[in-house]
């Protein structure tokens, strides 16, 4: 994997890209199947070591997660865009992070409530309550982080 291209831009600050994850609403997971990428849109959560997904527990990303667990993950935030008089002058202000790293699917029940309870607080102020029903009828995954890059643009 080539390093970034344009190292100005690079972010090399580890708190600072746990902060742009920290902020993210969503994420986009990209993975690989017989040579065939398909990327989805999906919630998740962060414990700092950790990326946690929740899925239903049948479709067509959990077969290939199953398959091959490899995954990047994109996460991008502060978008903004500059438009210019000549369109090809236009530019973009962002922040991002790249991520790659492994799917694991968590069975045992006190990661899962673990998991659950960081992808609800990535969204809720507070305690929500994780039911059973919650654990039960949901895959859980854990990404585990092989690499973390960040990128701004401004």
């Amino acid at each position: 994997m080539k390093p970034i291209r344009r190292k100005e831009k690079e972010i090399v600050d580890q708190e600072k890209i746990k902060n742009i994850i920290k902020q993210a609403r969503i994420c986009n997971i990209a993975m690989c199947r017989d040579n065939i990428p398909y990327t989805v849109t999906m919630n998740f959560g962060f414990d700092g070591e950790y990326i946690y997904l929740h899925s239903a527990a049948e479709g067509l990303k959990i077969d290939i997660l199953k398959e091959n667990p490899r995954v990047c993950i994109s996460i991008v935030q502060n978008i903004q865009f500059i438009p210019a008089l000549i369109p090809c002058k236009s530019t973009m202000e962002y922040e991002s992070v790249l991520i790659f790293g492994r799917a694991d699917f968590l069975s045992d029940k006190a990661e899962r409530i673990k998991a659950l309870k960081y992808i609800i607080q990535h969204y809720y102020r507070g305690v929500k309550r994780v039911t059973e029903n919650d654990i039960n009828k949901l895959a859980i995954i854990r990404i585990e982080i092989e690499k973390m890059t960040g990128k701004y643009s401004s």
